[in-house]
């Protein structure tokens, strides 16, 4: 009994612990996907299809768009607060 009260809070701490520490090596920069050659499967897909749409040539301006969402949200949020 003592044995378990011990056990399983440790078992618990001990996941959680090396989860943390596995996602902040996978998020480092040493150590990531940031050197060159490791890439993730969706990264390098993510590239390709970037590099496709700069060869045909569709560039759209999402600044302006955002600009125009966030003055309606502004609107909103004063008529609501």
């Amino acid at each position: 009994m003592i044995a378990e009260f011990f056990a399983y809070p440790s078992l618990v701490f001990l996941a959680v612990t090396l989860s943390a520490k596995l996602i902040e090596r996978r998020g480092d920069v040493l150590y990531g996907p940031y050197i060159a050659g490791r890439k993730t499967t969706l990264a390098c897909a993510r590239d390709r299809i970037e590099a496709v749409m700069a060869s045909l040539g569709p560039r759209r301006d999402y600044g302006r768009v955002a600009l125009k969402f966030a003055a309606v949200g502004l609107f909103a949020s004063s008529i609501i607060g």
